[in-house]
């Protein structure tokens, strides 16, 4: 006889039965939070400098996965249209940092661009910029026209730590959406602050997109004792002691973002992507290192991304390949990344989590690079990585880098000479004949 409730009994059962036929079950969509760094150099971070002190961040890479071959552009405004984008920031014709200037009206793209926020927001992720913009100072050309419900920040290049000003000179260029405000405090501190309280506001639902972009070490530089003190002793000279000192400042913002994180019960469920913007600036460059209360002697600025060569500015290693790391517990396993990889990847690998597909197509220059994060692919199919600056541009595919520049060109096989010491164009001719050389000088600009 028919028993509908001992169906229903079995039924339940063995459906908790493990299968080897069941598919998994979609992960829930992550919380996804971006902390760029700027003019972070590769050898400024604690993991690959112990006299660094980042416990936070260095907390973060060694429970995630270290990316070792991750290249940006070499200034600012071209890395942050590419994180954006998805795209190869020379499409849109832009190689340079904008103007800084409160007023200027230059763009870096589109008014009705796809942008990474734009997508998550579609995808249903509510959104915030924290921190520095860089792709327009106007209000038609800000963050929240192209996809983000909130921001607090700077929309210019840089501002000085405590009076918030551009160069020291006129207004306040802070601002909470679409107004100037003035506040008090470190900009360090605020950023952190005002990231906090948005995650943890109790109006406000998961999946949350958080691009957290820092000012620093990005001069003018100020610190306050609790930060200088860290490198009395140990910085060789006064630069290093204010560039250092600034980082950690940023790394115990990153502490409290993460506390916040915690306090959700959103750390298993949030993937945290952290990079820099470009290389650290470097000898033999001076520069007067500014601060609010005045200048701190005329110093060179300290050169940090050795071993590798070059520094901001150039399509050498040490300009275009930053620190960076991917963390997201239980689903990526720790380890260090050495497949190459580009800022252009982010947008759409960060769809692909969120389960979106722009429409119409965004035509990304990245791709979708979590099968290789998640270790799914143990190895990478070789593609070209294209990156154009002013100094010139430069090519990776697979095992070798190509320079172009009005010179001529140089040929490293950067996997053996990561320093690119060895410049094998006169060696190995054939090689340079070989790569996609025509691409470096003819991007199609959208």
């Amino acid at each position: 006889m028919h028993c509908p409730i001992l169906t229903f009994i079995l039924a339940v059962f063995m459906a908790a039965l493990p299968s080897s036929h069941a598919a998994e079950a979609p992960p829930l969509k992550p919380n996804i939070i971006v902390i760029l760094a700027d003019d972070l150099g590769w050898g400024h971070v604690g993991w690959q400098n112990p006299k660094v002190r980042t416990p936070h961040l260095d907390r973060l890479a060694h429970a995630g996965v270290k990316l070792n071959r991750h290249y940006v552009s070499p200034v600012c405004t071209p890395t942050r249209l590419a994180l954006m984008t998805g795209r190869y920031a020379s499409r849109f014709g832009c190689i340079e940092a904008l103007p800084s200037e409160v007023d200027s009206r230059k763009t870096a793209m589109r008014a009705g661009t796809e942008t990474m926020a734009s997508s998550l927001k579609a995808a249903g992720y509510r959104t915030a910029l924290v921190g520095k913009w860089h792709l327009g100072a106007t209000l038609e050309a800000g963050p929240e026209k192209f996809g983000f419900d909130h921001f607090y920040g700077l929309r210019v290049g840089g501002m000085t730590p405590l009076t918030h000003k551009w160069l020291n000179l006129g207004e306040s260029v802070l601002w909470r959406n679409d107004q100037g405000i003035r506040e008090e405090g470190h900009v360090t501190d605020l950023l952190a602050r005002e990231a906090v309280q948005w995650i943890g506001h109790p109006g406000n639902k998961a999946p949350f997109f958080l691009y957290l972009s820092f000012t620093s070490p990005h001069v003018p530089l100020q610190e306050p004792p609790r930060w200088m003190d860290l490198y009395q002793e140990s910085a060789p000279d006064a630069a290093h002691q204010l560039y250092w000192a600034s980082i950690s400042h940023l790394d115990d913002a990153v502490g409290q973002v993460m506390a916040g994180v915690d306090r959700l019960g959103q750390r298993d469920n949030t993937l945290v992507v952290f990079l820099s913007d470009n290389g650290a600036p470097g000898q033999p460059n001076r520069m007067q290192v500014k601060a609010d209360h005045g200048a701190f002697p005329e110093v060179l600025l300290p050169g940090g991304n050795a071993p590798l060569r070059g520094r901001k500015g150039d399509v050498l290693e040490g300009g275009i390949r930053t620190p960076a790391f991917a963390c997201w517990p239980k689903r990526l396993s720790p380890g260090t990344l050495e497949a190459p990889l580009h800022v252009t990847d982010w947008m759409p690998t960060f769809c692909a989590l969120a389960g979106h597909d722009p429409e119409p197509a965004c035509r990304w220059d990245g791709q979708n690079i979590w099968p290789v994060l998640s270790r799914v692919e143990k190895s990478q199919a070789p593609r070209p990585l294209y990156t154009k600056g002013r100094s010139g541009s430069a090519l990776h595919l697979g095992d070798w880098k190509l320079i172009q520049q009005r010179s001529g060109h140089q040929l490293y096989h950067i996997i053996d000479d990561g320093g690119e010491t060895r410049d094998l164009a006169m060696e190995k001719p054939g090689v340079a004949q070989e790569l996609p050389l025509a691409e470096l000088h003819h991007h199609r600009v959208l």
